[in-house]
């Protein structure tokens, strides 16, 4: 009878083996086959679901279906990053069935030496979607949404035209605009094609940080399937959804990261108390000036670093699986914009201190890991050190609008009191937060230090780490929640608790909403009544969520005039130079937005490795002579477009009356009385 019995168990452990590994060999059936016959479909998009639904199926860490997608997709960045190094050398480049291919290997691979997970007794339908997506993801998805709506108004209401008009002044995004350009259009990394990418992107910018670029490039390579589709118009329209969609990426990660970070501190809706506020301090205060200021890299290298912060606090529940996906968002990071590449591996370091031994049992798996990420990370500052391989660098000035210091220290200064409480000090996640809020503060004040003893000011660098410690600090200020107000205060536990709402349900529920109700309003009242920058208008009059939502940056009439000279400009080899509207400098009124027309000009017209010079020198207001020495000793022949009427085409025919120099060809931009330009060319002669 016991033989038997053994060999009925037996028997269904080896069925149970078989339609494992048959399951097992169906989803690598899937993940090899389904992309070329999407590619057929023209349905490649789909295929860029699949694979990060495929990614996100292969967590056998306790998460939900949100920590699952966010996860997976953090790490696909990361592999991105690796697979664009291959991208370069084989013939392919980013056509996306390729990149499909390359990216489903690795996955079936995994799928079948990956250990199976333990067998659980199947839910209903509803109990499963429960699971899933349980309360406390709830808020923060709903805050997630409510700040990508907020960020993408701005878009949805105009046109091609009135898209790039919002970031016309984004003097930064016009250089990643022809970055992006040029990935899509060589299939790699513009520092392995430096030669061929000579012609669209700026002089010092071909070895740039390009992580960002690339995986914007990659997911738009799935969109069009692989061919170039549309104008230079639209395509520059494209990268600006794609860019504002980065951004709400960077709210719904930091949000994610906040929510896990404060583990048990913050059960079902209570979550709202913290996510609502988080979301007006990022989209109403800080997020809106990044964006205008067109930083891309830091953008989608921040998000990398808030997950990176959520996930080092509160860890995966298999090491293997932390180690891998924490090394991947650190290869992101690093390609992203490595500038944040110390505030993350200060990160890594202190989630190896504390957890040391659940890692170093894994010490096999976790040094190959180590060695291969940390080769990966050190490629982009490697290929970049000829541009910015010296500490001076920390120095340069640039324009960045100053992160607000009277929102940002009050969040410092309470994170760091909560996680220096004994209890904090007693917890592993809350000691990890504390070593990462220490060592990002610790670098923001060595870079301000250096800034002051060298050039005596802090300038745009010391910004930009404050945007670090700004993330940071709303994460770790996540973490030390519990021990500062304590368990009964944010979860509603103390004696007797439970034995009262069972007996009384609906008046505890009714409690509990409008605690936590009257507390969210109060600290969302507060951040938006304090969004302002330090001086100038209060509250939300004064915030640059309000300026970014009514379009106050935006230039239509200038994004219409380069939209008119992009289409008309002869393919005959000149570089166009626009001189119409008003220059930064020299005229009575500024106007930025107009003087950075020929900076998207190169975007358009895909010559801004030859037309940054002319962008330049045309931020200045010029004289008729000015135009004629500056076409004489141009190496590229010009075109410049004027107003007309208007002095300087006046006193540019007066200056020509004996014949047009061999360089210099003109056109004239006409208002044709129905609020359109056209534009004609004019013989001087």
């Amino acid at each position: 009878m016991t033989t038997g019995q053994g060999s009925a168990g037996g028997g269904r452990l080896r069925g149970l083996q078989g339609r494992r590994r048959s399951r097992h060999l169906w989803f690598a059936a899937v993940l090899l086959g389904l992309p070329p016959v999407l590619h057929l479909a023209s349905a490649d998009l789909l295929t860029f679901g699949l694979l990060w639904y495929a990614a996100a199926t292969l967590i056998g860490s306790r998460a939900t279906a949100f920590d699952r997608l966010v996860i997976a997709g953090a790490a696909l960045i990361g592999w991105t990053c690796a697979l664009g190094l291959l991208a370069g050398h084989w013939p392919w480049g980013l056509h996306p069935v390729v990149l499909a291919e390359a990216t489903a290997l690795p996955l079936a691979a995994i799928r079948l030496i990956r250990r199976p997970a333990p067998t659980t007794v199947p839910l209903p339908l509803r109990a499963r979607l429960r699971r899933a997506v349980p309360t406390h993801d709830r808020p923060v998805l709903l805050c997630a949404a409510a700040a990508a709506a907020f960020l993408l108004y701005p878009l949805l209401r105009r046109d091609a035209v009135g898209r790039l008009g919002t970031v016309l002044e984004a003097e930064d995004l016009g250089r990643h605009a022809a970055l992006y350009d040029t990935i899509l259009r060589l299939g790699g990394l513009t520092s392995l094609h430096q030669g061929e990418a000579a012609e669209t992107v700026m002089l010092g910018l071909g070895t740039y940080p390009q992580g960002s670029h690339l995986t914007l490039a990659v997911v738009t390579s799935f969109l069009h399937g692989g061919t170039e589709r549309g104008t230079p118009l639209a395509q520059a329209s494209l990268f600006v959804t794609l860019f504002t969609l980065v951004t709400a990426a960077l709210t719904a990660a930091v949000l994610w990261a906040v929510r896990r970070a404060a583990g048990p501190a913050l059960r079902g809706w209570r979550a709202l108390a913290l996510a609502v506020p988080a979301t007006a301090y990022l989209i109403v205060a800080e997020l809106p000036r990044l964006h205008s200021r067109g930083f891309l890299s830091e953008v989608f290298a921040l998000g990398l670093l808030a997950i990176l912060v959520g996930l080092a606090i509160r860890p995966l529940d298999r090491t293997r699986e932390q180690v891998a996906v924490l090394a991947a968002l650190t290869v992101g990071i690093s390609f992203g914009h490595y500038l944040l590449l110390p505030a993350a591996a200060a990160t890594v370091l202190a989630w190896a201190v504390v957890n040391r031994r659940s890692w170093l049992r894994h010490w096999a798996t976790v040094l190959p890991i180590a060695l291969l990420s940390g080769a990966l990370a050190l490629f982009p500052p490697y290929v970049n050190q000829q541009s910015a391989g010296t500490a001076d660098v920390l120095t340069l000035p640039g324009g960045i609008g100053p992160v607000s210091r009277h929102l940002l220290l009050p969040l410092v200064v309470a994170a760091f009191a909560a996680l220096l409480t004994r209890s904090a000090r007693a917890n592993r996640p809350r000691r990890v937060a504390l070593g990462s809020l220490a060592a990002v503060s610790l670098l923001c004040f060595g870079v301000m230090e250096y800034q002051l003893v060298t050039v005596g000011v802090t300038s745009y660098f010391y910004e930009k780490m404050l945007h670090q410690l700004l993330v940071v600090g709303l994460i770790c200020f996540a973490a030390g929640l519990l021990p500062m107000l304590g368990r009964r205060t944010l979860a509603g536990q103390h004696p007797g608790a439970a034995a009262s709402a069972a007996r009384r349900p609906g008046a505890a529920r009714l409690r509990s909403g409008a605690a936590v109700l009257a507390v969210t309003g109060c600290l969302a009242f507060t951040v938006v009544s304090n969004a302002q920058p330090d001086g100038g208008p209060t509250g939300w009059a004064g915030s640059a969520g309000r300026d970014l939502l009514r379009g106050e940056a935006a230039r239509p009439g200038v994004a219409e005039r380069v939209a008119v000279i992009a289409a008309s400009q002869p393919r005959d080899g000149r570089v166009a130079v626009s001189l119409a509207g008003s220059r930064a400098w020299g005229e009575t009124v500024e106007d930025w937005g107009s003087a950075e027309d020929n900076l998207w000009l190169g975007v358009l017209n895909r010559d801004q490795g030859r037309s940054w010079r002319v962008w330049e020198w045309a931020l200045h207001l010029r004289s008729a002579q000015d135009v004629l020495d500056f076409a004489a000793s141009s190496p590229d022949p010009l075109r410049f477009y004027v107003d007309e009427p208007s002095q300087l085409l006046a006193d540019l025919k007066a200056l020509t009356v004996g014949g047009t120099p061999p360089g210099l060809a003109v056109s004239v931009l006409t208002n044709d009385g129905r609020g359109g330009l056209t534009v004609q060319p004019v013989d001087l002669g």
